[in-house]
């Protein structure tokens, strides 16, 4: 059983070693937050983009359902055509918000980093307490 001093000098080594650590994680928030906002904007744009283009498809193909039953085959190719290029923007849109979702979780470098120095730190604390016994 661990008497109060010795588990006030844990203590005090987990805050050196805390304070040893902190500064290291500066620089791999501010890379993490880099890489969350551009993905964000990727994921934002490619909403924006499929929900603008897939509301103009479903104008243009309801106007190509209409000139379809009209006569005359270049009314309706250029109907379909535009319909057709409408259709692959909006699915281009999905395929990049799917691309850009389904990427990394956020602050994936802080995580390692936390992950690795908590690691580390749980094996000095074993070494530690082997050494006293």
């Amino acid at each position: 059983m661990l008497t109060f001093l010795e588990k006030f000098r844990e203590a005090k080594t987990l805050l050196q070693w805390i304070e040893a650590r902190v500064p290291q994680y500066g620089p791999l928030v501010r890379e993490d937050v880099r890489e969350f906002r551009n993905e964000f904007v990727k994921a934002t744009a490619g909403a924006v983009i499929s929900g603008a283009a897939g509301l103009i498809f479903s104008c243009f193909f309801s106007v190509a359902v209409i000139i379809s039953a009209w006569s005359g085959p270049h009314r309706e190719a250029i109907a379909w055509a535009v319909c057709a290029v409408w259709g692959a923007m909006a699915i281009a849109g999905l395929v990049l918000l799917r691309r850009v979702l389904s990427g990394p979780a956020p602050f994936r470098l802080v995580s390692h980093k936390a992950a690795s120095d908590y690691a580390n730190l749980i094996v000095a604390l074993e070494r530690e307490v082997n050494s006293r016994s």
